[in-house]
């Protein structure tokens, strides 16, 4: 029997949708969302959503609607109709269940030490991007999906760089945290809503070779070594080891848990 996040008539969002985990996430769940389910992409690039909604529809063997969002979240100003579009024509009625996956990040500039970010319009544009668009678009998600009569699952794609500092990288540390400890409170202030920080390890993404050419050669070298070890991994086996947890649904809510603590490879300590 289906788990009820992917059961009949489901509504799920993915943010990030465009490209590397984002669309292997999408690709997945074509597999495993029930009939008269919704899923909705978004991500900056319109070509990238339209290719990852061709791989959707070539993997899944029943109707399932597909809608493509496309925006900047780096615009506060622009949320209202953003939001508008993702869950247009969402009536909590239409779905059994919800799930919103927020994957969309962005590393930041990673020329610089944290104490060299001094440009404040530099830094509200990239925690609007990473950290306040995901607060802000969780709550239209329990507006349009208020009542437990819903099975409700939000889901925060995050990073060992949430705990572990990563040099020229504390706009991307400092916002992962942040998002984890808003849905840690999430998960307490609403427990018939399930929670999960997911950590999807080292990916084969264009993300992991900005990181890895950031100029901090400490960085560049433990890339390296997690490459050199075989620890990189394929963006399709993380993303079905989450959708495996989801439906498993043995985790606690507000859990971070980090795909290295499943007999996964991991980064080198």
């Amino acid at each position: 029997m289906a788990s009820a996040v992917f059961g009949p008539a489901t509504f799920c969002a993915v943010t990030g949708g465009s490209r590397g985990l984002g669309r292997s996430i999408a690709v997945l769940l074509a597999g495993r969302l029930g009939h008269g389910s919704r899923l909705v992409l978004t991500g900056r690039s319109l070509q990238g959503l339209q290719e990852t909604k061709r791989q959707v529809k070539e993997k899944c063997r029943k109707e399932l609607e597909v809608k493509l969002v496309t925006g900047d979240m780096e615009d506060s100003t622009a949320y209202h109709a953003h939001f508008c579009d993702i869950f247009a024509d969402a009536k909590q009625g239409d779905f059994n269940s919800a799930l919103m996956i927020h994957n969309a990040a962005t590393t930041g500039d990673a020329t610089k030490k944290a104490s060299e970010h001094s440009d404040p319009q530099i830094l509200t544009k990239y925690y609007d991007t990473n950290l306040t668009s995901v607060i802000a678009l969780t709550s239209k998600f329990m507006k349009v999906f208020p009542s437990a009569a819903v099975r409700r699952t939000v889901v925060n794609i995050t990073s060992d760089s949430a705990i572990y500092p990563l040099a020229n990288h504390s706009l991307y540390c400092s916002g992962k945290a942040a998002r984890n400890m808003f849905f840690k409170v999430m998960a307490e202030e609403d427990p018939d809503v399930r929670v999960l920080s997911y950590s999807p390890g080292a990916l084969d993404t264009d993300m992991l070779q900005a990181v890895r050419s950031c100029g901090n050669k400490g960085v560049e070298d433990l890339i390296n070594s997690i490459e050199s070890s075989g620890m990189i991994l394929n963006p399709a086996d993380s993303a079905e080891h989450l959708l495996n947890l989801l439906q498993e649904d043995k985790f606690q809510s507000g859990d971070f848990l980090d795909i290295c603590n499943f007999d996964y490879p991991c980064y080198p300590t």
